[in-house]
């Protein structure tokens, strides 16, 4: 196994995001809910790394409302996505009556993605996923399925430049 410089900060920074879900993981009963757009690349990357990581990713059609309330019934302690802007408002907002709150915002671009936060304790999620370049929906997704790995396999392949918007977001229940 080669260890690379990116490798190495990846896993350095992952370290603190999995110390800081251990709470909430457990307390919510420790399950994700991995949900992505199939039209967008992204989305099926998503889908990809995190049935590749043992996990599931829903797709997300019909009615958003219905689909939103269906996740939140279940009580997920993590929701994670990568859809349109317009999916992820509106199954934020279905969320945040059930009592969640957006953790973290992607912005998937040609070269990569931006993050943002308004909690700094999800900011080493951030930097993972920004430091991913092009692969950043498959870091996602390998995070998501289980937060507390503490460790996360690095992209495989060539990082891919996504054409269309894709926004990914974590939502987490409000403390």
């Amino acid at each position: 196994m080669k260890v690379t410089r990116r490798g190495m900060m990846l896993g350095a920074l992952a370290v603190p995001a999995a110390a800081g879900l251990a709470n909430w993981q457990w307390q919510m009963g420790g399950n994700s809910s991995l949900l992505h757009d199939d039209t967008l690349a992204a989305g099926r990357r998503f889908a990809d790394a995190a049935r590749a990581s043992g996990g599931y990713s829903r797709a997300i059609t019909g009615d958003m409302v219905r689909l939103g309330r269906e996740v939140v019934a279940d009580a997920p302690a993590l929701i994670a996505g990568i859809s349109r802007h317009a999916e992820a408002l509106l199954l934020g907002e279905v969320a945040a009556e059930a009592g969640y709150v957006l953790a973290s915002e992607f912005l998937g671009k040609a070269d990569g993605c931006s993050a943002n936060t308004c909690h700094s304790h999800w900011l080493p999620l951030n930097r993972m996923a920004v430091a991913a370049r092009g692969n950043w929906a498959e870091t996602l997704a390998a995070w998501a399925v289980n937060p507390q790995r503490g460790e996360w396999p690095a992209a495989t392949g060539p990082a891919t430049s996504d054409r269309e918007m894709a926004i990914g977001w974590v939502l987490v229940p409000r403390a």
